[in-house]
């Protein structure tokens, strides 16, 4: 088996955030990547499954045979037990690869900051992310609005840094690790807003 996925694009499903990737993200991402990589880029998003795929098994064999992950952050994404099972995935095989002296410098997560940040993973709180939250309109008219350019411009400048780590990416191995969402389900959400 080798790597059969540049990326693998860790999002939540939320309401704002998932009609912004398919609409908005992944389209400009795909369009500046095929345009950088000697290849066409192959990306794996959960929501172009195919259907009657046994969805839990295809997400964490497309995570195993990934490059890289891209990861959307924003509070639900901490409290989703998938988005977490993926992020602490990729963390662990970091952490493997330090072990064996191979990790690449930059790692193997790439953040996209979408919103807030203030209710963030205390971890993803000190990792340098790339913010493309003043660009996260999640509605068709955003196309045609003087953002959508910086916004073009932003996620090229994205497409430049993958590119780079995709070329960095350590040879696939079968033992990279995977997290167990069971486990990150019953501990709960690693974020919890204060209450008064």
């Amino acid at each position: 088996m080798a790597y059969e996925w540049d990326v693998f694009l860790s999002y939540p499903r939320a309401p704002q955030v998932q009609p912004w990737v398919e609409k908005h993200f992944l389209p400009v991402l795909r369009g500046h990547l095929d345009g950088l990589l000697p290849n066409e880029p192959t990306i794996f998003v959960d929501s172009a499954q195919p259907t009657g795929v046994d969805w839990p098994d295809n997400i964490k064999h497309a995570l195993l045979h990934s490059r890289i992950m891209i990861a959307v952050w924003t509070p639900p994404y901490f409290r989703s037990e998938w988005c977490m099972a993926e992020w602490e995935s990729m963390i662990a095989r970091e952490e493997r690869l330090k072990q064996r002296g191979g990790v690449p410098a930059n790692g193997l997560v790439y953040p996209v900051v979408f919103s807030d940040g203030k209710n963030f993973d205390d971890r993803a709180k000190r990792t340098h992310a790339k913010d493309l939250s003043a660009f996260t309109y999640p509605y068709d008219c955003f196309r045609e609005s003087r953002e959508y350019m910086a916004f073009h411009d932003a996620v090229f400048a994205v497409a430049e840094e993958i590119e780079a780590r995709l070329g960095d990416a350590p040879e696939w191995q079968p033992d990279f690790p995977l997290a167990n969402v069971e486990a990150i389900a019953q501990t709960g959400p690693r974020v919890k807003l204060l209450r008064f």
